[in-house]
């Protein structure tokens, strides 16, 4: 008997959104449910939260307790969401300490070389812009710390959402439900996204012609 052709399976992007301890709750909470309530709907995503230190608890900036679904590995995903936290106060645990910890800029930079889109919510462009994904690129963050990020050699936009391609940013914490809706619609359409933020009653618009030209050239997803 002759093995018949196996059936191709359906095309996913695959986005990793990170956890560290001290990360702020929303800048992960929002952008899942968004990436979720698109994959319920019939969008090709699957949507992971990835740690440094594999699958043990990882506890949030107010106390919220995230169970991983993976140990993060470089280039395993499409899309690379990288939230914020802990920056503005310089706290023990957060994306200050983060950086200062060294780990996640190096994985940022690793995943950026192998092709992954990386995404920073809120404070968590810090962690791209010390990973040197930001200096080529527009930019924006939460505006407490958009000092800090120019400071870096970064041009920032006040936007709640800059896209650049292979790197996108947004503004502080809420932004990053505009950020999410905005990936929907990058990858899957306005009118899918359009549906996610009904469903969610948050108010939200896709950009102009001219505001997403300025928002930089879209990169093709990766698997």
């Amino acid at each position: 008997m002759t093995a018949g052709k196996p059936c191709a399976a359906p095309v996913k992007v695959t986005f990793d959104i990170v956890l560290f301890e001290g990360v702020d709750e929303l800048d992960v909470v929002g952008p899942f449910e968004v990436l979720r309530r698109a994959e319920a709907l019939g969008a090709g995503l699957a949507v992971r939260l990835c740690s440094r230190a594999g699958t043990g608890p990882v506890r949030g900036a107010f106390g919220l307790v995230f169970q991983p679904d993976c140990e993060f590995v470089p280039g395993a995903a499409g899309v690379v969401v990288v939230p914020g936290g802990g920056w503005v106060a310089r706290a023990d645990v957060g994306a200050w300490a983060e950086v200062k910890r060294g780990d996640w800029p190096r994985l940022l930079s690793e995943s950026a070389s192998a092709g992954s889109v990386i995404v920073g919510i809120c404070t968590g462009a810090m962690l791209l812009a010390h990973a040197g994904l930001l200096q080529a690129h527009r930019a924006t963050t939460h505006h407490d710390a958009q000092a800090d990020l120019a400071m870096l050699g970064v041009e920032v936009v006040s936007q709640r959402v800059v896209d650049e391609g292979p790197v996108v940013t947004s503004g502080g914490v809420t932004s990053g439900m505009d950020l999410a809706l905005w990936l929907v619609s990058r990858y899957f359409g306005e009118s899918l996204a359009g549906v996610v933020a009904d469903g969610l009653e948050y108010p939200w618009a896709a950009p102009g012609p001219l505001e997403e030209a300025e928002r930089g050239a879209v990169a093709q997803p990766a698997p």
